[in-house]
């Protein structure tokens, strides 16, 4: 008998390629000339009558597919975020490439693939469409970081890239074969029952390792980053914002849905190794960033050391731990793609990504300046900004989990962290600039600018009631186990 779908469930997702595919079909039938201009226009409107539909028509909570796929606070505030960060990625997207004469429009439809991937993966409720999930996410960011072909440095990036996720694929599928064979289901609901009253024996053991080994890659923590700094460097910088950003809160999404769901009876087994990770990720990040000299390699090492930080939610095994990863991932969101749209149009004026060429940036451009001014020290987590609140959230469910330990080696490193983006701050304001030609920033591009500052101020000023939709997100998610500490 054939499942009942509910479609209501799936709108989003159902949108989503409907407009992937109208976009196709209007290119096709299009001039070659004209498609360049008309794909990337689409999109901008196809997004935002998106985020309107997400905005407006409201949470359809629910089950459909026999409890395959979910639609829960979870999965609907995620999709949120991943459609405001898609905003940012377009708008760089388009800045990138407005000096490319290549055909682009291909790089367009993986963006809006990679969001459905993204979308599929937060409302999944079983093993096999949270790989094909993942999959689709993550096909389409090996083919975007490679994307450049005539740059060494980007066909390098996606071969690392495709190598590490393609073995990083192979352990997530062993990882659901063992649990298919002791659970004899690949869905969240009856693999939770099934946890909830009994033990972990070797197979499962095995089981889970090799499925935190796959999310360990996603969201790049120790021993799965060697291939951050390389990829972050050679991709494209929108590709690049996309990886630290979506990528990470797709493996955050996983991490919160899987251990504080479905294995949550088990965490006493994993919050040592959560932890101890933890430590090792943000020690690992922060130290690699202080000697960078490119300032993408030194957003891939930070991009580490903040994993380090989210794991300590993690670790706490808390709905606050849980929450307090939400909220940090949004504060995040604003921050590091406010970087990132910095780092493209400096770029196209300067044809460089050394921190050394940034000298003088406030002299040419003031509104640049000041927006990675926000986002360097927003990501160093000094209050009032975002950065700040979101680190203090985390660094308390560590202490009330009675990590005292590893929230002592975290202020450690955010002290460390703090020298390395200040470094950057003192590049940009007090070095003679070598070029003292302006950098013309349009008004649309200002506007996008100034909404990423002002997420910044004011999730950090205004803290409550985010922190407030974090702690929904948790509390009513499905698969949530009802004796998860407090």
């Amino acid at each position: 008998m054939f499942p009942i779908i509910d479609w209501n469930i799936l709108s989003l997702e159902v949108s989503i390629t409907a407009i992937l595919v109208g976009l196709i079909v209007i290119d096709i039938a299009q001039p070659k000339g004209n498609s360049s201009r008309l794909v990337p226009t689409l999109s901008f409107l196809a997004l935002g009558a998106l985020i309107l539909f997400w905005l407006f028509n409201g949470a359809v909570f629910g089950t459909t597919f026999n409890g395959m796929f979910v639609s829960d606070s979870l999965s609907w505030d995620f999709k949120g975020f991943f459609l405001m960060a898609m905003n940012f990625i377009l708008t760089m997207t388009q800045q990138y490439f407005k000096t490319s004469g290549d055909r682009l429009d291909s790089f367009y439809y993986l963006l809006w693939l990679a969001l459905l991937g993204a979308c599929l993966l937060a409302s999944s409720g079983d093993f096999l469409v949270l790989f094909i999930a993942l999959e689709i996410l993550t096909i389409s960011l090996y083919v975007m970081t490679a994307y450049l072909k005539s740059d060494k440095l980007s066909l390098e990036a996606g071969m690392k890239y495709l190598i590490l996720g393609a073995l990083s694929s192979a352990f997530f599928l062993f990882g659901i074969s063992f649990i298919y064979g002791v659970t004899h289901s690949t869905r969240f609901e009856i693999i939770k029952g099934y946890v909830d009253f009994h033990g972990m024996d070797p197979m499962m053991l095995f089981a889970s390792i090799l499925v935190l080994s796959a999310i360990g890659f996603k969201i790049a923590s120790v021993p799965f980053q060697q291939w951050v700094p390389d990829v972050y460097q050679g991709a494209p910088t929108p590709v690049t914002a996309l990886l630290s950003v979506v990528s990470k809160a797709a493996g955050f999404i996983m991490l919160i849905r899987l251990f504080f769901g479905v294995f949550n009876a088990w965490h006493i087994q994993w919050e040592t190794v959560l932890a101890v990770l933890s430590a090792i990720t943000m020690c690992y990040g922060n130290l690699g960033a202080m000697f960078q000299t490119n300032i993408k390699r030194l957003l891939g090492y930070s991009s580490i050391g903040h994993a380090g930080y989210l794991l300590m939610g993690a670790a706490a095994g808390s709905t606050l731990g849980a929450s307090a990863i939400n909220f940090y991932l949004l504060g995040y969101l604003f921050t590091n793609l406010a970087a990132f749209l910095v780092i493209v149009l400096f770029y196209n004026a300067a044809k460089s990504d050394d921190i050394s060429d940034y000298a003088g940036l406030a002299k040419r451009s003031g509104s640049l300046a000041i927006a990675l001014l926000l986002a360097l020290v927003s990501l160093a987590g000094i209050p009032p900004l975002a950065g700040f609140f979101g680190k203090f959230t985390l660094l308390m469910a560590a202490v009330k989990s009675n990590l005292i330990w590893l929230a002592l080696i975290a202020a450690v490193n955010i002290v460390i962290s703090t020298y390395y983006y200040l470094r950057v701050v003192k590049t940009i304001y007090v070095d003679q600039p070598r070029v003292t030609t302006p950098i013309a920033v349009s008004f649309p591009v200002q506007l996008v600018i100034g909404f990423a500052i002002t997420g910044i101020v004011v999730i950090g000023i205004c803290q409550g009631p985010f922190l407030e939709i974090a702690m929904r997100s948790v509390n009513n998610m499905a698969f949530l186990a009802t004796y998860v500490s407090q």
